[in-house]
């Protein structure tokens, strides 16, 4: 049986066994569920792609596109590729000044026709119509790259950029 095969007869519940490093990074007690109306594996070793309704569950983070390509093992991907109208990544951010100090979650959100993310740089890279929310802040623009360690964005494309600040209660 094909790696597909037992994914797909396994109902796509993946248990893991990473810690939170980043956002494609899960404990042993996580689960991810993936669920899409078809999935086919690609010419390459470890390429699936999905489409159809596609969602990607999991306790610190949630994916959803029309379609999705995923490199590397599914339980352990190096690469997501999200393609919708639009695509949309959710997840939390330890927002944590110390690696000593208890995490501090915060909700991140993406959306763009495009969203790609690179687990060895722990990047994003969005096209087409992208926004980034962040607490009760938002970037609008045609590419946002968004690092996620260190918190930090670059945002260009036609039409310029929009940024909506909100005064924090701190």
């Amino acid at each position: 049986m094909s790696a597909l095969g037992l994914w797909l007869g396994l109902g796509l519940l993946l248990p893991t066994q990473s810690s939170l490093a980043d956002i494609l990074d899960f404990n042993s007690d996580d689960t991810v569920t993936i669920s899409a109306d078809n999935a086919r594996e690609g010419d390459q070793v470890d390429v699936i792609h999905f489409t159809g309704n596609f969602e990607l569950r999991a306790p610190d983070w949630y994916l959803s596109a029309n379609s999705a390509t995923v490199y590397g093992k599914l339980e352990n991907p190096d690469k997501v590729v999200l393609e919708g109208k639009p695509a949309k990544i959710y997840f939390l951010r330890d927002n944590s000044k110390e690696a000593a100090t208890e995490p501090n979650w915060e909700d991140v959100e993406g959306s763009a026709l495009k969203i790609e993310y690179f687990r060895s740089s722990n990047k994003l890279k969005m096209t087409g119509s992208a926004t980034l929310k962040r607490k009760d802040n938002q970037l609008s623009s045609e590419v946002i790259e968004y690092d996620v360690d260190a918190d930090r964005y670059s945002a260009s494309g036609e039409g310029g950029i929009n940024i909506q600040v909100n005064p924090s209660d701190d």
